[in-house]
Formats: structure tokens, C-alpha cells, sequence
């Protein structure tokens, strides 16, 4: 059985036109995923007997308020045990939604300092024995993206954090270990954080054409969905 998802985009500040395809046909290409791409949120949304069917929601989509009942939909239907991803910029999004607050654990807001520019740096994994991160490198190289820097916790929500990297003065960044991957569960559901995963508008792929990227990101969506993680 492959894993029923929906993939939310249709607005942001970043190149979600290359972007949410890129990540459809990532997940798709490995066959344990069946994928429903939506730019239109509120009403794929509204249907909560419609959304029931999916495992995994994706969140690639930083813009406008969804309708009331789209969004109570998507809550419930995450408290029910579907698990969700969020996208780097998806955690930009939706200022004051306690709900959606509490799913990022952590977002951009007042008070977050200014990401240092696109450049190559080191991923850290600081827990190597959760599922998503099981075996794999414990230092990624030079990965090449944008990193956040003092994203706010709000709402005193628990979470993990499974990989960091320097936000380095040079760059930009805050000088101190950001996050960049994490997790946590709402209600039934699990949720992955990738922090990573930058693109503007015309610019590069780099970040989603490393093989690093492209497996962490397949075995947190794969986790998130079920609790485990094999890619």
C-alpha cells in the first residue's frame, strides 16, 4: 500500500512552483507514495471525509489564511494520526494560528534573527538513534541552503531536535547551532520539521538536488506518515 498524500502549496515567498512538483516526483519515485498535489488549500481542505483518506500532509505553502473550516479540517485530521511535513518557509506562515504554532514548535516571527545568505555549511545530527536519522551520516557536508536563525518557540510545545548547524558570523547568520531538522507529535499525529529546503525564484536547485536532502526529506515524510523510516 502506498502512503495517500497531500501536498499543500500555491503560495509562498519561495519558488513553489518548482519546488512542490520537484517534491511530488521525489516521493512518487520511490513507490511507497501516492500524491495529490493542491494550490488551492481551502477547498482541498474543506472535505474532511476526503481528507481522512490521507496519511501525510506536506506543507509547502507560506501566503494567505485558509478558510476557517479548511483549517479546523486539517487539525482534526492531523490529531486523528496523519502525519505532516513542513517545508522550510511553511513555518513563516500563519501568525497567531496556535494550532499550526504548535505543529512547527518553532517559527519564523518577531524577534527571529536575519538567516545569513545561501551558502554551503555542515548538518550535525545530534540524535542518531531516531528512526529518520538511523544510519545515516553524522555530518552532512557542505550542504548548500539558507539557515534560519533564532526561530521563536512558541506555546511552550515540546519537541526534538535531531540535526543542527552553525549559523556562522561570515555568512550573515547568528553564531550560534540552529536547528534544522525536527519533531514532535499533535494529537495521533507526528510531525517533521525540515527547517531546510530553500529556493527562490529562479535561482538555484542546489538544496534539492543533494542526495542528502533528498534522503532525509523521504525519510521524515515516510516517518511522519507511519513511524518508521526504510529509504
Amino acid at each position: 500500500m502506498r502512503i495517500e498524500t497531500l501536498l499543500v502549496t500555491g503560495e509562498n515567498n519561495h519558488d513553489w512552483a518548482r519546488s512542490a512538483p520537484f517534491c511530488v516526483d521525489l516521493l512518487q519515485g520511490t513507490g511507497k507514495f501516492s500524491v495529490d498535489l493542491t494550490d488551492q488549500p481551502s477547498q482541498a481542505l474543506a472535505d474532511p471525509a476526503n481528507l481522512s483518506r490521507y496519511q501525510l500532509i506536506f506543507i509547502d505553502y507560506n501566503g494567505s489564511d485558509w478558510d476557517p473550516a479548511a483549517k479546523d479540517n486539517f487539525v482534526d485530521c492531523v490529531r486523528n494520526g496523519a502525519g505532516v511535513c513542513i517545508l522550510h518557509a511553511a513555518n513563516n506562515g500563519f501568525v497567531g494560528w496556535k494550532a499550526f504554532e504548535e505543529m512547527c514548535a518553532v517559527v519564523w516571527r518577531d524577534g527571529t534573527s536575519r538567516h545569513g545568505s545561501y551558502h554551503e555549511f555542515d548538518v550535525k545530527i545530534i540524535d542518531p538513534d531516531h528512526p529518520i536519522t538511523k544510519g545515516l551520516s553524522p555530518i552532512l557536508k557542505d550542504h548548500p541552503d539558507e539557515l534560519y536563525g533564532g526561530l521563536v518557540h512558541l506555546h511552550d510545545t515540546p519537541y526534538e531536535t535531531l540535526a543542527t548547524a552553525y549559523s556562522s558570523p561570515a555568512s550573515g547568520g547568528s553564531g550560534r547551532n540552529e536547528p534544522a531538522l525536527i519533531v514532535k507529535s499533535y494529537g495521533q499525529g507526528r510531525i517533521f520539521h525540515c527547517i531546510l529546503g530553500h529556493v527562490w525564484e529562479g535561482g538555484p536547485m542546489d538544496t534539492f538536488d543533494s542526495p542528502d536532502f533528498q534522503r532525509i526529506l523521504l525519510r521524515g515524510c515516510q516517518w511522519a506518515a507511519t513511524g518508521t523510516a526504510t529509504l
